[in-house]
């Protein structure tokens, strides 16, 4: 990844003022936030992507500090939000494996944007939970960067129920079981899924014909 030059001289400073964006790619309501007390608008879009200023009520956990950044599992922390944020993670559909993006930009004496903020951290939304505290409610959301995720391994099945997940409405999977039993032509002959061996019953019977 690349950085910008006045973010990069703005990182070895002694003193600087950080602020992170938060982009989360929720099916049909991407969400887009920020650490700082107010919206900010930047991107290639015209007009540009405001991103809601959450202030003090987002928490990235160790995620600002950390060394490996890029490596690190990233736990993001809302509370005192309302249901457009927290709602979408009592939906498993809407946030599991979503793509979530970290950015990382410096604000000036004036607290706008000294550049456009650049990528730190990007990954996939794992586990998501939501909890009451003090008439307020607390989302959490825990994600794996790229590397974690190679060294899992894979338990999604073909089948319908793992791909609603990925894919609401979908109707590719719900044909499988027809597709098992399918019989195809294969050089000429039929072959009817489950038959093997050889002979009057085999796979490759001369018996066996188009119909």
């Amino acid at each position: 990844m690349t950085w910008s030059a006045l973010n990069a001289a703005e990182l070895i400073k002694e003193h600087s003022s950080k602020i992170y964006f938060l982009f989360i790619d929720l099916a049909g309501d991407p969400f887009y936030g920020c650490t700082g007390n107010r919206t900010y608008a930047w991107g290639d879009d015209s007009p540009q992507q405001p991103w809601l200023g959450l202030g003090d009520i987002a928490s990235l956990g160790e995620f600002a500090d950390a060394a490996d950044v890029a490596a690190r599992q990233l736990v993001l922390t809302l509370s005192g939000v309302d249901s457009y944020i927290t709602q979408p993670l009592l939906n498993r559909a809407n946030y599991k494996n979503a793509s979530v993006i970290v950015y990382r930009g410096f604000l000036d004496a004036d607290d706008n944007l000294i550049d456009d903020p650049d990528v730190v951290w990007k990954g996939r939304a794992d586990v998501g939970s939501v909890s009451q505290e003090d008439s307020a409610a607390i989302a959490s959301l825990i994600c794996e960067p790229a590397p974690a995720r190679l060294l899992r391994p894979n338990v999604s099945r073909y089948a319908d129920e793992d791909h609603q997940l990925r894919f609401p409405g979908d109707d590719f999977y719900s044909y499988l079981a027809e597709m098992e039993k399918k019989g195809v032509l294969w050089g000429g002959q039929r072959v009817t899924p489950g038959n093997s061996g050889s002979g009057d019953s085999g796979r490759w019977s001369s018996r066996m014909r188009p119909r």
